[in-house]
């Protein structure tokens, strides 16, 4: 799941999967915005089945954080 997650967040990011790490504020990345957020909302949903609400979602800060998430899952 972890692998699964990087991976699909750094599409997200356009930025390759080794420079994303499990300690970093996901919202610190440099690509990341408003649209990227969208994405990464629409990700969760079509390939972990997991739909989150905008509110709920930014309670979410680090990379660990979206993955303690697909990993409950």
């Amino acid at each position: 799941m972890k692998d699964k997650l990087i991976t699909a967040l750094a599409v997200a990011l356009e930025m390759e999967p080794e420079r994303i790490k499990p300690e970093d504020n996901f919202r610190d990345y440099e690509n990341y915005s408003s649209l990227t957020e969208l994405s990464v909302l629409a990700m969760l949903d079509s390939d972990f089945e997991i739909e989150i609400e905008m509110k709920d979602f930014n309670n979410f800060k680090t990379v660990e954080d979206l993955i303690g998430l697909v990993s409950s899952k």
